[in-house]
């Protein structure tokens, strides 16, 4: 970012640029904004987001380096990592995780999509 970005007070900040960011956006930019401004002012209502345009979104994203999510990553790591955190389960001093990245593909079929509908964006 230059030293000037995101420091006036504006309807979007750099925090909800970011957040924004990684929240796995699957629709419409627009319909993704009234979301997840709808969820900011419902989940903290001390604070009111106010909503935002698509063009001010990509506007603002512009203006965020990639080094940001290097070191958000970073930091995600340092602190999931941590020796000292009590809630951890270890065996044997491993964390032991289970993914499952597996993903298949099923053709567009007229059963299919009686069977199991099918999404709209």
């Amino acid at each position: 970012m230059e030293e000037q970005n995101f420091t006036r007070n504006r309807k979007q900040p750099f925090s909800a640029t970011l957040l924004f960011m990684i929240n796995l956006l699957r629709t419409s930019l627009a319909i993704e904004i009234d979301g997840f401004v709808r969820y900011l002012n419902e989940r903290f209502t001390s604070q009111n987001t106010p909503s935002f345009t698509s063009s001010a979104f990509v506007q603002n994203r512009k203006k965020i380096k990639p080094t940001v999510f290097k070191h958000l990553s970073s930091v995600i790591i340092e602190n999931y990592y941590t020796a000292d955190n009590e809630s951890l389960i270890l065996s044997n001093g491993f964390r032991i995780l289970a993914v499952d990245g597996s993903r298949i593909t099923l053709p567009m079929t007229l059963e299919l999509k009686a069977c199991y509908g099918v999404t709209k964006n």
